[in-house]
């Protein structure tokens, strides 16, 4: 009877922890919905709790405060954001192929509506709440940077590609696939992006690349 009870109050233990975890993940999902919405300074966590259900108590006793909530919001859209652009590792048919798709995959996300709202919601809110700043760039931007720097660190170690610093590559890389078209959207002339551009866009963005960084073919070749 003891270890029947036992397993009974471990099941209610493990369906407290998921309903928790479950909650918690809902607070973070209204949460980002509601400072795209209304900006880190209009957003307040009695609405995150009001639209998600749950207790003001367990918002603060998970996130503290509502700074600690945007960081947390931070975190979960750079996990995301990597797992859904790196999402086919290593199954392309060649190097540059793989990295054209890469690079379309990352381009799509920079002018998607709600990566738009976010960096005008930094820029303009950024220099009056440094926690913004740093929920973006630490637990965002940097986060997404070092999961990619370990993504061209594993190209590196099988020999598909020449990369003596993948931090430095993860860096570039971003850089060129962004170039002024998020600066053009997040300003409100999205329409100038066409699709003809875009393509262009991140087929140059990727020739430059691999000049800097050749695969491992074209270095035997130069050699």
């Amino acid at each position: 009877r003891t270890r029947r009870n036992d397993g009974r109050a471990s099941v209610r233990h493990n369906k407290r922890d998921t309903q928790y975890e479950n909650r918690c993940q809902r607070f973070v999902e209204v949460a980002q919905e509601l400072f795209l919405e209304r900006g880190f300074a209009g957003a307040s966590v009695n609405e995150v709790v009001r639209r998600a259900g749950g207790s003001l108590a367990t918002l603060y006793a998970e996130f503290g405060t509502k700074d600690d909530l945007f960081e947390a919001v931070m975190k979960r859209r750079a996990a995301m954001m990597f797992a859904d652009i790196i999402n086919s590792k290593f199954q392309a048919p060649d190097m540059s192929t793989e990295l054209l798709q890469l690079a379309q995959r990352l381009q799509t996300h920079m002018l998607s509506d709600d990566a738009l709202a976010l960096h005008r919601l930094v820029v303009h809110e950024g220099p009056k709440f440094p926690s913004v700043r740093k929920a973006l760039l630490i637990n965002g931007l940097k986060g997404f940077l070092q999961r990619l720097g370990e993504y061209f660190a594993a190209l590196e170690e099988c020999g598909r590609m020449e990369i003596d610093d993948p931090s430095v590559a993860a860096d570039l890389f971003v850089t060129l696939v962004q170039g002024q078209l998020r600066t053009i959207a997040a300003c409100g002339d999205a329409h100038r992006l066409t699709r003809r551009l875009r393509e262009s866009h991140v087929k140059r963005a990727v020739e430059v690349f691999l000049r800097i960084y050749p695969t491992s073919t074209e270095k035997r070749k130069q050699t």
